[in-house]
C-alpha cells in the first residue's frame, strides 16, 4: 500500500492540457453537460477530471479550482473591467470565501453569521453579478479586481504558489 504525500509537491500543480480546457469552461460558468457536449466527452470524466485537478491543488469545490488556476496563471486572467457601482465589505468578503473554496458553514463560523445568512450573501452577490454559478463568480471576482494573487491561502489550508514563468 502506498501512502499519499498530504501536500502536492509544486510539480504536480501543473494541469493537463484537457484539464485546464475543462477548467475554462469551468470558468466561464458553463454546466457539466454544456461542457461535456461541447469537448465531446462524458459528465463523468469531467466530473474526475475537476477531482483530479483539486487534488492536484489541494483544494475542494470547483470556484477554489479555478481560483488557484488564475492564481497559479494556467488559467489567463480576464482582462479587469471596472464595475458600475462600489462592493460592500460583506460582499467582497463573500467573494473570498467562495474562492477559497469555504463551504457556507465555514463561511458562516469565520464570519460569525448564520449559515442561511452566508447562504443568501452568495445568492445576492450572484444576482448582482450575473454570476450563472460560483466558479463563474469566482471569475468575475478577478475581472472587477476584487480578487487578486494576493488571495493564497485556500480553506483547505493550502497555500498556492505562483507557477515559475517561462
Amino acid at each position: 500500500m502506498s501512502v499519499r504525500p498530504a501536500r502536492p509537491s509544486p510539480t504536480s500543480l501543473d494541469l493537463t492540457p484537457a484539464q485546464i480546457r475543462i477548467v475554462q469552461q469551468v470558468a466561464e460558468g458553463k454546466s457539466t453537460d454544456a461542457i461535456a457536449s461541447d469537448l465531446a466527452i462524458t459528465a463523468g470524466t469531467i466530473n474526475v477530471q475537476l477531482k483530479h485537478c483539486g487534488q492536484k491543488f489541494g483544494v475542494r469545490g470547483r470556484a477554489a479550482v479555478v481560483h488557484a488556476c488564475f492564481v497559479t496563471e494556467q488559467l489567463q486572467r480576464p482582462e479587469k473591467v471596472a464595475f458600475p457601482g462600489a462592493f460592500s465589505e460583506a460582499e467582497t468578503e463573500t467573494w473570498r470565501m467562495v474562492a477559497i473554496g469555504a463551504t457556507s458553514k465555514e463561511y458562516a463560523a469565520r464570519t460569525r453569521i448564520s449559515h442561511d445568512e452566508a447562504l443568501g450573501r452568495v445568492r445576492a452577490l450572484r444576482k448582482r453579478v450575473e454570476a450563472e454559478n460560483d466558479p463563474h463568480l469566482v471569475t468575475l471576482g478577478w475581472r472587477y479586481g476584487v480578487l487578486g494573487e494576493s488571495l493564497l491561502e485556500m480553506a483547505s489550508g493550502i497555500v498556492l504558489r505562483f507557477r515559475a514563468r517561462k
